[in-house]
């Protein structure tokens, strides 16, 4: 969509279309700011996971609009009002890792012109950092945490050993 505007402004800008001189420029720039606006004021979530029972979420952008968003997801699996937000919170997600090569030539001519000589010189550089995404884990229905009541009942309880027999007389 922002290509769009960004192409559509240039496009007037170039034209000259428009009423008087130089409006085709202010009406990009008015397309452009309103982009820019629109861009800023995003939010979005995006399903990282669902099982049977609840699923992971991660935010991007506007932290309020991708909750509300985060929120009508997790409506939309559960039910509405049938979730509970069990963890919030920065995860890592992987590594990013970014190099960096500079290169350079340099030419050095004699002092009588006939000789020429030159270097390259390559400097690199690389940094890896700890990618992080903010991510919401969920759990269908309205009770407590996966795991916080502890493990499942085991059945029913042994039967009693019978009573030992009468002693004999």
């Amino acid at each position: 969509m922002l290509q769009q505007i960004v192409s559509r402004s240039r496009s007037l800008h170039r034209s000259g279309s428009g009423s008087g001189t130089g409006s085709g420029s202010r009406v990009g720039r008015y397309l452009m700011a309103g982009a820019l606006a629109m861009l800023a004021a995003c939010g979005t979530a995006r399903v990282i996971q669902r099982t049977q029972v609840g699923g992971v979420i991660e935010l991007n952008g506007d932290p309020g609009k991708a909750m509300e968003q985060a929120n009508e997801e997790m409506a939309a699996h559960c039910g509405p009002n049938n979730f509970t937000v069990v963890q919030e919170g920065e995860e890592a997600i992987g590594t990013d890792t970014y190099t960096n090569v500079d290169e350079s030539t340099a030419s050095k001519t004699s002092r009588n012109g006939r000789r020429t000589t030159s270097g390259t010189s390559t400097s690199a550089q690389q940094s890896t950092r700890t990618a992080t995404a903010w991510r919401v884990h969920y759990q269908c229905g309205g009770g407590e945490a996966i795991g916080a009541a502890g493990p499942p009942p085991a059945g029913p309880p042994p039967a009693e050993p019978p009573p030992p027999p009468p002693p004999a007389r």
